[in-house]
């Protein structure tokens, strides 16, 4: 599986050098790449790109059941999870966010600074880097805050990432997602840092159509499987619909790389879809 994805997501480079090549020598102008991505999101995992300055990203995020439950369950239909998210951009090269999760009953607050844009000319630079850091708190009913036990620390964890994306031709992207997961409390025996890279990868099939994939492989991995999604981006005026398949039910960090469970080969797939929409708030 590992080497069908890597030659899913690189082969296209070979297909495309030779354009991009000649489209690289007969460029002389200066400007930065822009459109890495269509959305913030790949599919689970975090793109590149940032929220325009003074835009509020409002972001549905919904994913069913299983296709393997069975018709009784539709297939996975009957069964949902959804996380709302608001993201904002303070400037041109930062944004910050709020979302929770029905899965696990967590809340997420998360910033994202670009470090340098892609771009041609004078200034060339072959990729775009950002810093991505989020915070998770998970959720507990006043009983269980109430017990000998119970630490507010506990309830919280961490994800770090680094972004690297280069846009290799006017159809397709590809990125790099070095990622650090650090939880306050573990089980007996595991790991507080946990370590994974992402791969993630576009393929722009319409001025409004893409392809996209994404697999995070895990560097210190427990009792989990490594999580690979696809799926389809279709841009619809103000709106970015994302379509896709996903072994993970979870959409946050921490959970989605660390805490998936489920096996394509034995039709653990969910069926999933992201909606954003942008408010100008502040020219």
């Amino acid at each position: 599986m590992k080497r069908i994805l890597l030659i899913l997501l690189f082969s296209p480079v070979i297909i495309f050098a030779q354009d991009d090549l000649m489209q690289l020598l007969n460029d002389d102008s200066n400007y930065k790449i822009s459109s890495t991505f269509k959305g913030v999101k790949i599919v689970n995992s975090q793109s590149v790109e940032l929220v325009n300055k003074g835009d509020l990203l409002f972001l549905i995020q919904h994913r069913f059941g299983t296709l393997n439950s069975g018709a009784y369950n539709l297939y996975g239909l009957d069964n949902a999870q959804v996380r709302f998210g608001l993201d904002y951009g303070l400037n041109d090269w930062s944004s910050i966010g709020l979302g929770r999760s029905s899965f696990l009953k967590t809340i997420d607050a998360n910033a994202k600074i670009k470090l340098v844009s892609q771009s041609k000319g004078e200034d060339f630079f072959p990729f775009s880097i950002v810093w991505y850091s989020s915070a998770f708190f998970k959720q507990a009913i006043w009983k269980d805050m109430r017990a000998d036990d119970y630490l507010f620390s506990d309830q919280i964890s961490y994800a770090h990432q680094v972004l690297v994306a280069r846009k290799i031709t006017s159809a397709l992207s590809l990125q790099l997602s070095p990622t650090l997961v650090h939880k306050n409390i573990v089980n007996q025996g595991d790991d507080t840092d946990l370590m994974s890279v992402g791969f993630g990868a576009r393929h722009k099939l319409t001025s409004r159509i893409s392809l996209n994939a994404e697999y995070f492989l895990q560097l210190d991995k427990e009792n989990s499987v490594n999580p690979l999604s696809l799926g389809v981006d279709i841009e619809t005026g103000g709106h970015v619909f994302q379509l896709h398949l996903s072994n993970s039910a979870a959409m946050f960090e921490r959970a989605f790389i660390h805490e998936t469970n489920g096996e394509w080969s034995n039709g653990d797939i969910y069926f999933g879809f992201n909606i954003s929409r942008v408010f100008t708030l502040k020219k």
